[in-house]
């Protein structure tokens, strides 16, 4: 007798479940793909414990026939697609009718519905793949389902689900990722009654924006709308200057559903070009429009990844409009107040990290004077009142009580001799080699003489053996680092502010920034609760520059969701790169002839002056043989003999 058996369909159902029914935000997506389906307009989704007790989903759409609601809960029964060529023609969310049948396998499930042509509404149970119940309820046209005890039949799934803020947290991403995608829809989610979420379905992209996000943010983000032949794009992006840490806020939607793309994601970050900060991401809403032939939806069971045909042209779209849409708004950043240092004014040695000079003593033998190579002193001192001048009417960055800029004396500490481990935001990147590469080879910045700019971003310098182009953002990131890493922070000094920093945070963030509490305080940040959807802060550890707080926190709360069992000593220099990343010069920035010799002399005498804190290259060398190889002056050895 054979051992090969076709399994029953409450098995097969229950395995289909696995790939489709992974937590309770897996139900709410389905659930809510069929209510957009239906051409549904209002859909309110209401959960009871992050939806693991309940998921009830409501629309206002066509409604199913009563003869349609058994076969409904069948495996791979659908009414999206009937023949093979179907599926290179999806115009709809759902196609592939597992859905409800998983659902109904791991769960008892109600659904009531009704459409216009009926005169009455009806409803069917389900448990456990089985059709409990049939009848008749009160009417209301639509549909209304209701998913209780998720996975009881299935307790090792059960097991595996999180808390109840991050089952909670995963919900209402994907709400708050179809409302963009549907803006003509109103959603409302609710959580054991409290509504959390809320879009006015009005058809202003922008609104539901503000609703996800913030509404300041949305007024900063720039319209972006392009077409050709196969694609058409809209939606809104952000300037190069109001950036994340993260992708997640890189939203692509086609043809109605929220995907991910790598590819899309690099041609959008590449179209930006030199103009964001390295590790930081721009915020995009991109809608694409396209023929339903030239995308393949039927990769990954969740949908979410898709194959695209054209894929070259549709980059070339994307970048072309990126590029437009920032030449509007003369994204070319220059020299601003936060960008300059803060002056002693009484002190006439200048911190070079500050774009100041600090004169050295003159070398008592033949070595020439390292202020520069071919200047007198007297050229130096002419230098240095004309950089003075140049500052004095910049304020300093740090905050007075009122929030106002005040004076400070800020120096640099000598260097310790205690190892500095540079850190990147990802562990698995971490940079541990600086240090020993550093002692192994020293370059001294006094004896280069600079040559100039180029790009508004390299610095070019020289010496007697070659030259060296060198980043000036990651130069001057390496010295804003290991100035704050040598400080002692206590952060029990705090500087007490009149008007409190109001910080707004998504939904989202709300949900988790509770758990976070105890690891800011260990910062000296103390968040105050102060609306639904933003905490204050009466005060700001003294080490944090006042402009640079707000940002610090909400990148940290970034940080701190992926990486929650960070130590303290780990949140100190995550906060230190970051703040050293976001004050330091930015590309096109151009600088003087005394201000670049300033920035290269600051790097004489770091711990590791060769990487910035994230482990990239500070400066690249080319000596005079790799100059000569370059130019063929010498020439490799041939079989034939040498040829010089």
């Amino acid at each position: 007798m054979g051992i090969i058996k076709q399994m029953p369909d409450f098995l097969a159902n229950q395995i289909a479940a696995g790939e489709v029914v992974e937590r309770p935000a897996s139900v709410v997506k389905e659930l809510v793909e069929n209510a957009i389906d239906a051409e549904s307009t209002q859909i309110i989704v209401e959960l009871i414990e992050a939806g693991i007790q309940q998921i009830k989903v409501t629309d206002n759409g066509k409604g199913i026939i009563a003869e349609d609601l058994p076969m409904a809960f069948m495996a791979h029964a659908t009414s999206k697609i009937y023949e093979t060529t179907d599926l290179f023609n999806i115009n709809s969310l759902g196609f592939r009718g597992e859905a409800l049948a998983s659902i109904g396998s791991v769960s008892k499930v109600r659904v009531e519905s009704m459409t216009e042509d009926d005169d009455s509404r009806h409803f069917i149970e389900i448990e456990g793949s089985k059709i409990i119940e049939e009848g008749l309820t009160q009417a209301k046209i639509g549909t209304t389902v209701e998913v209780n005890s998720l996975f009881y039949n299935t307790p090792a799934r059960l097991k595996h689900l999180k808390t109840i803020k991050t089952e909670l947290s995963h919900s209402l991403k994907f709400i708050q990722k179809i409302a963009l995608a549907y803006p003509n829809i109103r959603f409302k989610l609710t959580h054991n009654g409290q509504e959390i979420f809320a879009s006015h379905g009005n058809d202003n992209l922008q609104q539901v924006i503000a609703s996800v996000y913030q509404p300041a943010l949305a007024r900063d983000l720039i319209p972006i709308q392009s077409e050709s032949d196969d694609f058409s794009i809209n939606g809104f992006i952000s300037k190069p200057t109001l950036t994340r840490t993260s992708k997640q806020y890189i939203h692509w939607i086609i043809n109605g559903r929220s995907v991910k793309s790598y590819m899309l994601d690099e041609v959008l970050i590449k179209a930006y070009g030199r103009q964001l900060m390295i590790g930081r991401y721009p915020i995009a809403i991109i809608r694409i429009q396209l023929d339903p032939r030239l995308v393949d939806v039927n990769v990954h069971p969740t949908k979410q990844t898709v194959r695209l045909s054209k894929e070259d042209e549709l980059s070339e779209l994307i970048t072309q409009a990126v590029h437009r849409t920032l030449d509007v708004v003369n994204p070319i950043p220059s020299l601003e107040e936060s960008d300059l240092p803060n002056v002693n004014r009484n002190n006439t040695n200048y911190d070079p990290v500050q774009f100041n000079f600090t004169q050295k003593t003159p070398s008592t033998n033949n070595e020439p004077n390292r202020g520069q190579d071919t200047e007198p002193e007297a050229k130096l001192t002419d230098y240095k009142e004309q950089l003075q001048n140049a500052l004095n009417n910049n304020g300093s960055n740090r905050s007075s009580s009122i929030g106002e800029p005040t004076e400070v004396n800020y120096q640099r500490s000598e260097p310790t001799n205690e190892t500095i481990q540079t850190t990147d935001f990802d562990p698995s990147t971490t940079n541990k080699q600086p240090v020993e590469e550093s002692k192994r080879y020293s370059l001294d910045f006094y004896s280069l003489r600079y040559v100039g700019q180029i790009h508004g971003t390299y610095l070019i310098a020289e010496n007697e053996t070659g030259f060296y182009l060198i980043d000036q953002h990651a130069a001057q990131e390496r010295i804003r680092y290991e100035d704050l890493m040598n400080e002692e922070v206590d952060v029990s000094i705090q500087q007490q502010l009149l008007m409190p920093i109001i910080i707004n945070f998504t939904t989202s963030e709300m949900e988790i920034i509770s758990e976070l509490e105890e690891q800011f305080e260990k910062l000296g940040l103390y968040l105050e609760l102060m609306g639904p959807t933003s905490y204050k802060l009466e005060s700001y550890p003294d080490w944090l520059y006042y402009e640079e707080v707000e940002g610090l926190v909400t990148d940290l709360v970034e940080l701190l969701n992926k990486q929650p069992d960070l130590t303290v000593q780990e949140l100190k220099e995550r906060s230190i790169i970051m703040q050293s990343c976001r004050g330091a010069i930015k590309a096109n920035h151009y600088l003087d002839d005394k201000q670049a010799i300033a920035l290269i002399h600051g790097l004489d005498g770091l711990e590791d002056p060769y990487h910035c804190p994230h482990g990239r290259p500070v400066f690249v060398e080319f000596d005079q043989n790799t100059l000569e190889k370059l130019f063929k002056r010498i020439q490799d050895t041939h079989e034939k003999g040498v040829f010089r």
